[in-house]
């Protein structure tokens, strides 16, 4: 499988619109990429550029050394499973899998070996003779992503191609995709809005919001190391908590409490003594044995863990105990924050209606 190189992508509609500003990425061989952010981000047009589907107004792609683009989509070697399956209602499974072999006039020997093979992979050995409406969502997907299989392309695109099944069965596609991409050992990039899914397919994660990359990363690093507030709050679930302050004498100070700063956090924040900052704070690492006042809205029991939702002041802050709690509305607990995992940020950057035009990097 070869290396794809994405230099200064620029996607610019008629009439000014920009849906994507200056992407760049490097995508090793047999690297696994996801593209995650919300509706509007510029995943799935980016995704769409490499395709071939969206012409590039800027920029280059470079596929296994070659100069992709302006090339058609028939020219870049690549196969692209959709949302919504795409497949033809009257052929059997077998026929879907094998049709742009067909029409690659391939020899009939070479097509059932490659349709065989992918059956094999995806296990729908058994579903060959059926026609799709026969067919559960998860094998529907199973027979697109055969359909890409047999063409052997240089890469694989995914544009969220679990969105439409239920969360039980997203579970298990996630598995039968990652076990695809070992046996291939294949270079694809992966759209979705989903989190939990860039957390649990991906080599690499690039994150995307207005347009615009936030931050390139393992899922680890995104998790453990949000570049900005976006990030921070996207990634992780229940999103991480905010708290608007200021660094004053050794403490992050609000309106809501004042929370003592250690020897490496205050060398940290020494340049915003006096200026406002953000203190983030995961769920997970919330404790219930600080001296923050948090009053309980709602318990909710997960079994090996409970989300404690509540009222810090007029803050609403989510908790996530390792434990099973028992707290009812109204109850008031004690909080605090394991210093190790706080997290600080710059304030965002707003424009003049108000609307954030940068997100709050951190500080690192």
């Amino acid at each position: 499988m070869p290396e794809v190189k994405i230099q200064h992508l620029d996607k610019i509609y008629d009439g000014g619109v920009q849906a994507v500003y200056d992407f760049n990425l490097d995508i090793a061989d047999g690297e696994f990429i996801v593209l995650v952010g919300p509706s509007g981000c510029g995943k799935s047009t980016t995704l769409r550029m490499v395709a071939g589907l969206e012409d590039i107004t800027k920029g280059r792609l470079i596929i296994d050394g070659k100069d992709c683009t302006q090339l058609p989509p028939k020219d870049r070697d690549i196969a692209m499973v959709f949302q919504n399956y795409a497949l033809y209602g009257h052929m059997t499974v077998y026929e879907n899998m094998a049709f742009s072999l067909t029409l690659r006039k391939e020899k009939k020997e070479t097509i059932h070996r490659k349709v065989m093979a992918a059956a094999e992979i995806l296990d729908l050995k058994s579903q060959l003779n059926k026609k799709p409406r026969q067919l559960s969502g998860g094998q529907r997907q199973r027979v697109a992503m055969g359909r890409a299989i047999v063409r052997n392309p240089k890469v694989f695109l995914f544009d969220e191609p679990l969105s439409n099944l239920d969360a039980k069965l997203r579970g298990s596609m996630r598995r039968e995709i990652l076990l695809l991409h070992k046996k291939l050992n294949a270079t694809m990039m992966y759209v979705t809005h989903d989190q939990t899914e860039a957390l649990t397919l991906a080599d690499r994660i690039v994150c995307m919001s207005m347009g615009r990359v936030q931050q390139i990363g393992t899922p680890i690093e995104l998790y453990e190391q949000p570049a900005n507030t976006f990030v921070a709050t996207f990634i992780g679930l229940p999103p991480m908590n905010m708290f608007e302050g200021r660094v004053q004498d050794g403490k992050f100070v609000s309106e809501l409490f004042e929370y003592p700063l250690d020897e490496n956090q205050r060398q940290i924040l020494a340049p915003y003594e006096g200026r406002e900052v953000i203190l983030g704070v995961r769920p997970e690492n919330i404790t219930r044995d600080g001296q923050i006042k948090m009053q309980v809205t709602n318990n909710e029991n997960l079994g090996m863990n409970t989300l404690v939702h509540g009222k810090v002041g007029v803050k609403n802050v989510v908790c996530k105990f390792a434990e099973w709690c028992s707290y009812k509305h109204g109850d008031e607990i004690e909080i605090g924050f394991d210093s190790a995992m706080m997290h600080f940020f710059e304030l965002p950057v707003t424009d003049e209606k108000g609307n954030v035009s940068e997100y709050g990097k951190a500080i690192r």
